[in-house]
């Protein structure tokens, strides 16, 4: 009878009872024992028929299910054949013979669910045919549940290590066998084995080398000690990384005390040993700049009274050890005596809390006096109170040094080592300051034709020469005054402080006479002069700019009255003087603004009227004087070496004007453009040349280069290497004003020049002065001997002409054909191409449309000319001599040797005397006329009614007195012909 058959016919017996206190006597031993072992489980078991039914069960089926026999029954049922399949699978593996063991939930009365261990065996007959399933059923909820909580504490733990960067091991001794946490692998960059266990030696592999003997002796003593340790190390990551990491070990200890385990945490501490390190770096620099600085330091405790720290820079500074300095009082005795009152005052300010930077002397402990700048902070509490104070020191005598040059180049001139204009200029504003207290002088003092000299012997010469001049003059001055160099070659010197009126001229005259010793610079002796400009202060209100300007305008006078001399300004400085004053000043703009002008004059063949070249002369329209004339600026040009920039501008525009005569099919001719020899001197007149004839496309053929006399006299061989490289650019050469000069035949034979101009002088002589006429005729005899060109320039009139016709000169230029004029008016000159003489017809007369009467002078009346007013700036100038031709109420008809603009916005003043009777009358020029030279003029009075009517009766008492008598008394009348008294006084300047 098997186990089945008694579980069964027990079951069907107990239907509904107790069924379990059946088995209180047993029948046969090996089931009664089955059945208590079966009974007293302390797993859920159940006996199961090959349907799945249960057969029977335990009582701990009953306890842990809390369900009724039949409760327990259908729901078997239901949990085996329907609800779930993947039982159903292993009840039937089982029934197989296999047996089957999985987990699986079971539902409970008092419980939701039951996580149970389910183990199905084969129940075996005699014939070992299956014929049930035992169902044992383990209760696993609360295991499962630890182990989750386990597993959440874990991976709290594991994920708290990442955060933290630690990991932990677990080391057996006795197994020599290390459990490593999952961060402790990815500290290492080591893949992770199943069980998480290495060994000691493997995990001694990632320690750096350098740290691995460090790493065993300490965890060798710790066993040894029987105690835990801390270490920091490096480890070497599998990508071959370093990372720092700190270790806190401890021990497990067996019954006997022999350590066992040990449990260690790793942490890594990279970020903090980089910061640890780089601090200890830079804690070393300090240390070392500490150590080396040149910059000193204190720090002065407040409570103690004493320093506490002097850095070695305070030696290297001051030369003292730095206890020296430890008291206080210490350091002051060393600032200079002239410093210590400033510095004591700034430091006394730290007891409130403010710092200070300053500059001061010291006494060096060798006796040599440092500057040193010292910058010092207080240190303030919490409470506001000062604790203590820290000063920087540095030795700053060097940049002291470099400063004083610094000053000194900023003020003086590197080449003479005399001061410079700015220096000068200051100086002036503070003696301008003080002017009612004390008088002053400027004086302008100018090398004169030093630039001859720099041209012709070079730089290096001419920079020695000017570095002997300042010398030389230098020697001449007191104390009281101050010599720069103010420009190229000119100086300034400013004196103070003297008592004689005539001081200033002294020093003029003084340096005039120093230069009549001549120069020795290198192996030439050198002669030179120069011309004195001098204005003085007062107290009548000039300004400092006028001050340097009148000084300005008698350094002209002087160079004007040929130079060698001194000039002091006064009221009695003229027009003149003033023009060339603002004509030097702003002739270097001429070009800049646009205001120079081409003019042409045709050269006519003389025999048959025919344009064969033309002279291009250069003008210039100042923006106040109006057109200047070439003799006006030109000289000053030719001064200040702007006469390159003027020749080479005029190349240019010659140039583009034949391009575009070529472009519109105009008659084309060769145009004479002049040139100074100083512009040989300079490196790059050739390319200049070649530039400008390639960029406008002009054949050399059409350009004529025309060179003085006096050029060639003062620079032969220079000139005669020039000419040659013309000629060979195709560019013909002219000689101008021939004869007016010291010129040999040789000069013409040597130099191959193409054409002769024969000078105005003596044209103009023609039909006067037999000697003249001979000379001309040799002239042209010679010329078309040699095969040359010969053009007669100035030529006016038709005696003239005539005379040079007979005498077979080429070419004719003058007014006779035409006077200079602007490019458009020479083009329709061009298109004519045949000229004919100009006659001098006379003209009409004017009907007059005066609205006053006019007296007309036998003699002109001598007048004081001044300028009072330009473009509404007054100007307060001397006096310049004119001549009134006609004067009444309306205005005046005046000559003067001066050219002056015709413009409504400049007034001029005449003073005069009619009948012993002073006469002040202001007015504008309206219209102007040269003639031979001299200038006429027609000025508009600008009175009031009340002026006019007492100017129109000293008119008629004048008018009547000349009735009867041709030259009244107590009138200015001059004797001798006007045109030669103007020009003589012109000449007298």
């Amino acid at each position: 009878m098997g186990i089945i058959s008694v579980l069964a016919g027990k079951r069907k017996e107990m239907n509904g009872k107790n069924y379990y206190s059946l088995f209180g006597s047993g029948r046969l031993l090996n089931e009664t024992t089955f059945l208590t072992l079966f009974e007293n489980h302390p797993d859920s078991v159940f006996a199961l028929s090959v349907y799945g039914e249960p057969i029977y069960f335990n009582k701990t089926v009953i306890e842990k299910f809390g369900l009724t026999d039949q409760e327990l029954e259908n729901e078997l049922k239901k949990y085996i054949k329907e609800r779930n399949k993947k039982n159903s699978k292993y009840f039937k593996l089982a029934l197989k013979g296999n047996a089957q063991k999985f987990q699986t939930y079971i539902s409970c009365k008092n419980i939701n669910k039951l996580k149970m261990d389910v183990t199905y065996l084969p129940i075996l007959n005699h014939d070992m045919k299956v014929i049930g399933v035992y169902a044992i059923a383990k209760d696993i909820t609360v295991k499962i549940e630890h182990e989750e909580e386990i597993e959440k504490i874990k991976t709290s733990l594991e994920l708290s290590q990442q955060i933290g960067k630690i990991g932990s091991w677990d080391y057996d001794v006795l197994k020599d066998e290390i459990y490593w946490s999952d961060y402790l692998f990815e500290l290492t960059g080591r893949e992770k084995n199943n069980n998480h266990v290495t060994n000691l030696n493997e995990g001694l592999q990632f320690v750096h080398p350098d740290d691995c003997d460090r790493y065993k002796k300490t965890l060798n003593q710790a066993l040894e000690e029987s105690k835990g340790y801390s270490i920091e190390y490096r480890i070497i990551r599998k990508d071959l990384t370093l990372i720092y990491v700190s270790e806190e070990v401890e021990m497990v200890f067996d019954t006997t005390g022999s350590p066992i385990r040990l449990l260690g945490m790793t942490k890594d501490v990279t970020k903090r040993k980089l910061v640890e390190n780089k601090l200890q770096e830079s804690e070393q620099r300090l240390e070392h700049i500490y150590e080396n600085l040149s910059l000193g330091i204190r720090s002065f405790d407040v409570l103690k009274q004493e320093n506490i720290l002097i850095t070695p820079g305070i030696e290297d500074i001051t030369g003292y050890p730095p206890e020296y300095f430890y008291k206080r009082e210490a350091w002051d005795s060393i600032i200079h005596p002239d410093d210590l009152h400033d510095y004591l005052n700034e430091y006394s300010n730290t007891a409130e809390g403010r710092s200070f930077n300053i500059q001061y002397r010291i006494c060096h402990k060798n006796g040599q006096i440092i500057w040193v700048q010292d910058k010092t902070i207080p240190e303030i509490d919490e409470k506001g109170n000062v604790v203590r104070v820290d000063g920087f020191v540095s030795d700053i005598t060097e940049q002291k040094e470099y400063e004083k040059l610094i000053q000194y180049l900023a003020f003086h001139d590197h080449l003479t080592e005399l001061p410079n204009r700015k220096l000068f200029d200051e100086k002036i504003t503070s003696l301008y300051s003080k002017r009612n207290k004390e008088s002053f002088s400027i004086l302008y003092v100018d090398m004169d034709r030093f630039r001859n000299i720099n041209n012709t012997l070079g730089h290096v010469i001419g920079d020695k020469l000017l570095h002997q001049f300042g010398q030389r003059v230098q020697k001449l001055l007191t104390e009281k005054s101050l010599f720069a160099r103010i420009g190229g070659d000119e100086f300034g010197i400013l004196l103070w402080g003297y008592m004689e009126k005539d001081y200033p001229e002294s020093i003029a005259k003084m340096i005039i006479d120093s230069l009549k010793q001549p120069f020795m610079v290198d192996d030439f002796e050198l002669f030179i002069t120069a011309s004195v400009g001098i204005s003085t202060s007062s107290s009548d209100g000039v300004t400092f700019e006028e001050l340097t300007k009148y000084a300005d305008i008698a350094l002209n006078r002087a160079k004007t009255n040929g130079k060698n001399n001194f000039q002091i300004y006064s009221p009695t400085l003229d027009i003149p003087s003033f023009k060339q004053y603002e004509l030097e000043r702003d002739l270097r703009k001429a070009i800049d603004n646009d205001q120079l002008l081409i003019h042409f004059q045709p050269r006519v063949e003389a025999s048959t009227g025919k344009i064969v070249s033309a002279e291009a002369l250069v003008r210039w329209q100042h923006p106040v004087w109006g057109l200047v004339s070439p003799g006006e600026f030109l000289p000053l040009a030719e001064e200040n070496g702007f006469i390159i920039d003027i020749g080479d501008w005029v190349l240019e525009k010659v140039c583009q004007y034949i391009a575009e005569w070529k472009r519109v099919r105009l008659p084309i001719v060769p145009i004479s453009i002049n040139i100074t020899a100083q512009r040989f001197l300079r490196n790059d007149w050739k390319s200049t040349i070649i530039s400008i004839l390639k960029e406008t496309n002009v054949d050399p053929t059409l350009i004529e280069f025309e060179i003085t006399e006096t050029t060639i006299i003062q620079n032969e061989k220079l000139v005669e290497s020039a000419l040659k490289f013309l000629k060979e650019l195709g560019i013909k050469v002219a000689l101008d004003d021939f004869g007016t000069g010291y010129s040999s035949l040789s000069h013409i034979k040597n130099l191959s020049i193409d054409t002769i101009k024969i000078d105005q002088s003596f044209v103009s002589q023609i039909t006067q002065t037999p000697n003249v006429e001979i000379i001309i005729k040799s002239i042209i005899f010679m010329a078309n001997a040699l095969n040359m060109n010969v053009v007669a320039e100035g030529v006016e009139t038709l005696e003239q002409l005539a005379f040079l016709k007979q005498q077979e000169c080429t070419e004719i230029q003058g007014y006779i054909f035409s006077k200079p004029i602007p490019e458009e008016e020479f083009q329709d000159l061009l298109i004519r191409f045949i000229l004919r003489p100009i006659t001098r017809s006379k003209k009409p007369k004017i009907k007059d449309r005066r609205k006053f009467f006019r007296i007309e002078l036998l003699s002109p009346l001598k007048a004081n000319l001044t300028l009072t007013c330009i473009q509404g700036r007054e100007v307060n100038l001397g006096r310049t001599e004119a001549l009134i031709e006609d004067i009444g109420p309306g205005g005046l008809r005046f000559l003067s040797a001066i050219h002056l603009p015709v413009r409504p916005d400049i007034t001029y003043k005449f003073v005069m005397i009619i009948l012993g009777e002073k006469l002040e009358l202001y007015g504008h020029i309206t219209w102007k006329k040269e003639v031979k030279d001299i200038f006429q003029y027609g000025l508009e009075f600008t009175i009031d009614e009340k002026e006019r009517d007492s100017l129109i009766k000293i008119l008629n008492n004048f008018s009547l007195q000349l009735k009867n008598q041709a030259f009244p008394p107590e009138c200015n009348f001059i004797s001798e012909d006007k045109i030669t008294y103007l020009k003589k006084l012109k000449a007298t300047g």
